[in-house]
């Protein structure tokens, strides 16, 4: 069954597309969450995990019509990352991350100035850049680590600190 057919039955009669739409997708979500949740969570926890997220896409439809969705993919795919996501967080304890505005409190005082004015460049790199230094080298977690905590992959991330860095050092070079 494609995509259009599928949102015209869940339109006629949701049970029934609910179903199609399980039979459908249902290897493909179980994949997204099996792919995301693997290392933290058994597999009861991630049936349970994909039985929610089908859930939340019928009461997504319920609430704001079937109607109005123009594929069902997309709107699973963010539904189970998401889904995934704040159940990776709570199954896997992950490091407890401090708001970086909140830096300053945590600084000894006799961190001198330059740390100060480090510390403002770097959350002067925005996000994520400033999230991936501050994991790498405030928190030491590896590229696995930091990959697993923001959904990213391993080289990505690598590259992305390695450009962060980049900025970093034209930033300071400014400085200078």
């Amino acid at each position: 069954m494609n995509e259009k057919m599928l949102l015209q039955l869940l339109v006629s009669d949701p049970e029934k597309g609910l179903a199609e739409v399980v039979k459908s997708y249902g290897a493909y979500v179980r994949k997204i969450a099996f792919a995301r949740l693997g290392n933290v969570c058994d597999e009861r926890d991630i049936d349970e995990a994909v039985s929610d997220i089908f859930v939340s896409f019928y009461r997504f439809g319920l609430e704001r019509g079937f109607e109005s969705l123009t594929a069902v993919k997309p709107v699973l795919l963010i539904m189970a990352r998401r889904r995934c996501t704040d159940l990776f967080r709570a199954k896997s304890g992950s490091a407890e991350t401090v708001d970086i505005d909140s830096l300053n409190d945590l600084m000894d005082n006799t961190v001198d100035m330059h740390h100060a004015e480090l510390i403002e460049l770097i959350k002067d790199l925005g996000e994520p850049d400033s999230r991936l230094i501050w994991l790498r080298y405030f928190y030491g977690l590896k590229s696995k680590e930091i990959a697993k905590e923001t959904g990213l992959k391993p080289n990505t991330v690598d590259k992305r600190i390695e450009r962060a860095l980049s900025k970093l050092k034209l930033k300071l070079e400014e400085e200078m």
